[in-house]
């Protein structure tokens, strides 16, 4: 935020339209240092590889003058935070390409909406893009996205309808999450996904754990066979006591 600076300030009794200047310098510089404080103080960020080519990838995350590489990429598990602080301007940098003709690194904008404060970037592929990434981020917050429950996004172009148990859900298109919270503890539970334009033929049965201590992020893609089924998954399970676990070890080797 850039304010003009004024000339010939004087602080004293006899000058208070001045006065009034400073006040109003210093408290638009305040209200910038708190939205500083509050985006370098928010949850870290986290990354997660759509598939195995991109977790292999030479990848970082720019954020200001400052930059990280995203080590420990992988499909199926998020990595740890990222030693990088929130900004309002943040790319992903992908160091295995080269510079683009205007000499410029080859990047692509990684935009976090301050409202979201636990976000997870997820890294797909793009072939149209020169970093050959999409980005989309997703609030990760524990308190959204709780324990115990599934988050469902469908990647296909048709609205899917999901039965878990007893509950029933519609799953848009458009990559828009879907919670799915069950009530009791940890046991089996059926799983029937069909399209919602037909819902009478199941495209996929079968029988889940639902675990209490576990929250599942679930992508539904197009399936690779259509003769076995059109729609496929690609699940990312998270344990609430595995984490703990990995950070109680962190904190005894401080």
């Amino acid at each position: 935020m850039q304010a003009t600076r004024p000339t010939n300030v004087q602080c004293g009794i006899d000058s208070p339209p001045q006065s009034s200047i400073v006040c109003h310098v210093i408290v638009r510089c305040a209200l910038a240092l708190v939205s500083a404080t509050t985006l370098a103080h928010a949850a870290p960020l986290r990354a997660l590889a759509w598939d195995e080519d991109i977790a292999a990838r030479d990848l970082a995350l720019v954020s200001g003058a400052l930059s990280a590489k995203l080590q420990d990429l992988h499909p199926t598990k998020r990595t740890g935070p990222l030693p990088v602080k929130r900004s309002a301007a943040m790319f992903i940098r992908a160091l295995d390409k080269p510079a683009l003709p205007d000499n410029q690194p080859c990047q692509i904008a990684c935009n976090v909406p301050e409202s979201l404060t636990h976000p997870l970037i997820v890294l797909l592929p793009d072939d149209d893009h020169p970093t050959g990434l999409r980005i989309l981020v997703v609030d990760d917050n524990p308190a959204g996205f709780k324990w115990g429950s599934h988050r469902f996004i469908n990647t296909t172009p048709k609205p899917l309808l999901i039965r878990l148990e007893n509950r029933v859900v519609n799953i848009p298109s458009g990559w828009k999450p879907v919670d799915v919270s069950l009530e009791g503890g940890t046991r089996g539970i059926p799983v029937l996904i069909a399209l919602e334009e037909d819902s009478d033929k199941p495209l996929y049965s079968a029988v889940w754990e639902h675990n209490t201590d576990v929250r599942t992020l679930c992508f539904l893609v197009p399936g690779t066979d259509a003769r076995e089924s059109p729609v496929a998954f690609k699940s990312i399970p998270e344990d609430r006591l595995v984490l703990e676990f990995e950070a109680k070890a962190v904190r005894e080797q401080e």
